[in-house]
């Protein structure tokens, strides 16, 4: 079986202090690094073929295909025609028992094994992210453009715009590490993804980074919102863990990535963060779009390799 060499996540531990560079770093990117044009409708595009092609019963299917588009103001035939706009590699979705298994407060950590460049004939888009749960939740997420785009992006499910964070990762030497897991080392970035409740109607999305220069968990992102805890369990959006999201037809020859060391959390209504804890297999399932990817190792089901 596949190991991970004792990497076990110890950066969530709690002598890992915390910072933030929201506004003085990666606001400030932002802003320099705009997004290309089109790239946000590709985004949601996207996410409405996964929802179409969710593995579930086809009037659920159908509901929450209708109230993507309801909500995400986008234009779009009611039957797709021309390229497929996207698709998972592979990957990694809840439940819908564990989807919507919270009240307060829903977290997602995980290292992105984010290869610079993507290697093979990566020429579109190309996506290694995740959500948290929380319909109304951030991707927090690597994006490749080609072989040379290739950026840190938060994209907010609960606002206008939602694409709120977009910085090359030439500018994040300080947040790129490695890990070595089945006998191989790859890069990596550490990311924890938390949705919460602070008070019956109002929730904060927060996405944190580890530095592993001044060893603390950067704060990247928060914003807070007025929602309704049946909004954050909706089903559809927030369905995906750690995924592989593709955008051309196939690949091939692209570098090792994936997912390492899935973690959850739950906060309960008091506020308190229960432990967190490897994703397993009772909580998620594996979902392939044969786009040429095959798995490189895995262990069920928190840590993952591909290529093509």
């Amino acid at each position: 079986m596949p190991q991970n060499d004792g990497f076990q996540s110890k950066w969530l531990d709690d002598e890992f202090p915390k910072s933030d560079s929201s506004a003085s770093v990666f606001a400030d990117f932002t802003r320099a690094t705009p997004l290309p044009e089109g790239a946000e409708q590709a985004f949601k595009k996207s996410k409405l073929h996964l929802l179409r092609t969710a593995p579930i019963p086809p009037h659920q299917r159908n509901a929450l295909v209708q109230r993507f588009l309801k909500d995400s103001f986008i234009s779009v035939t009611s039957v797709e025609s021309g390229p497929t706009p996207g698709g998972v590699g592979y990957g990694m979705f809840y439940t819908p028992a564990f989807k919507g298994a919270f009240q307060a407060g829903t977290g997602l950590a995980w290292g992105i094994v984010c290869p610079i460049p993507p290697g093979g004939n990566v020429s579109d888009w190309l996506y290694l992210t995740g959500m948290n749960r929380a319909g109304l939740g951030c991707e927090a997420f690597v994006a490749y453009h080609g072989q040379n785009d290739i950026t840190f992006n938060v994209f907010d499910w609960s606002r206008s715009p939602q694409w709120q964070v977009h910085r090359p990762l030439s500018s994040m030497p300080e947040y790129l590490g490695t890990i070595t897991a089945n006998g191989a080392q790859f890069p990596v970035i550490l990311v924890m993804n938390l949705t919460y409740q602070t008070n019956p109607t109002t929730w904060v999305n927060e996405v944190r980074v580890l530095n592993n220069t001044t060893q603390a968990l950067d704060l990247a992102y928060q914003y807070s919102y007025q929602a309704s805890l049946a909004q954050q369990l909706s089903p559809g959006v927030g369905s995906w863990a750690a995924i592989v999201e593709t955008f051309q037809a196939s690949y091939s020859g692209t570098k090792p990535m994936g997912c390492v060391n899935a973690k959850v959390a739950t906060r309960a209504p008091d506020g308190a963060w229960a432990a967190w804890v490897l994703l397993d297999p009772t909580q998620v399932t594996l979902r392939v779009d044969n786009k040429g990817f095959h798995q490189l190792f895995l262990d069920p089901d928190f840590s993952w390799a591909v290529e093509s």
